[in-house]
């Protein structure tokens, strides 16, 4: 197996969906020195991880074919049709994963003593268990973007707030609240060819994926301190907006933009922050 492809098959740069909200939490914690940062990280990497490879699993089960496997961000189990791995072989990785996530997520609520913490984390696991796993599989019903929501903006953010004992304030309520917005921007952007061509979903792409995009910016503008990460990111999603495709899996294509946009609002943030330290 090459490199690159097991990189596409990971879908590699999507992965600092779950690494954006430890770094935002951390920042707002003044940076503070701890050893429960990488734990966080684990924590986060191993449960998208382990998400991930679910899809993978289950879009084969259910004969869903390969598409995009020429981008970084295939659609479909590229893992099985590509690559040959076992299905069996990918059950086995992604429950590996996700039982990861649980434990050393259930030491990080050990070492803390938070109550708050261990509730957004089995909130957080259910969630992600339910966008993948049968019967309920949010994924697979068009509306993912919750569990993405949830899982990739408020719950890790705040979350890490929490485990490194620094008090949670409005501004950063918003700011994860932005994240899980971007995040679900991402999933529901890259997922488009899957739903039905007269669907709800496809239907109303072009008012409620630019909602999800633009609202951010938004909603940190409210504080002086993000005032110019809020309009940079504004521009960058409103030039990447105009210049969609029509056509469901050219849009699907563009999830490098949706994914940078994603990634330039992390780093504005915490530039923002690290000024005001």
């Amino acid at each position: 197996m090459k490199v690159w492809d097991f990189i596409k098959g990971l879908k590699a740069p999507i992965y600092f969906t779950s690494i954006s909200p430890v770094l935002i939490g951390w920042a707002f914690a003044n940076f503070k020195i701890s050893y429960l940062v990488p734990l966080l990280l684990v924590v986060t990497v191993s449960m998208q991880a382990g998400m991930n490879l679910a899809m993978d699993f289950f879009d084969h089960a259910n004969s869903r074919p390969l598409r995009n496997e020429d981008t970084l961000f295939p659609l479909g189990s590229y893992f099985i049709e590509k690559l040959d791995v076992r299905p069996e072989t990918l059950k086995f990785s992604f429950l590996s994963m996700i039982s990861l996530a649980v434990v050393v997520g259930l030491t990080v609520v050990y070492l803390t003593r938070s109550i708050a913490l261990l509730s957004l984390g089995l909130t957080a696991v259910f969630l992600s268990l339910l966008y993948v796993v049968p019967p309920i599989k949010l994924g697979a019903r068009g509306i993912g973007e919750i569990a993405t929501f949830f899982s990739f903006g408020p719950f890790p953010v705040l979350g890490t707030i929490i485990a490194l004992n620094h008090p949670v304030t409005l501004e950063e309520v918003l700011v994860s609240l932005s994240l899980g917005l971007l995040a679900s921007s991402i999933r529901y952007l890259h997922h488009l060819p899957e739903d039905r061509d007269d669907g709800r979903r496809q239907r109303n792409f072009r008012i409620v994926y630019p909602i999800m995009l633009l609202t951010p910016s938004f909603m940190i503008s409210v504080s002086r301190d993000t005032l110019v990460a809020a309009i940079l990111v504004f521009i960058a999603s409103l030039i990447h907006v105009v210049f969609l495709p029509r056509s469901p899996l050219k849009i699907s294509r563009q999830t490098n933009y949706s994914v940078a946009i994603h990634f330039l609002f992390t780093v504005l943030v915490i530039l923002s922050i690290l000024l005001l330290l």
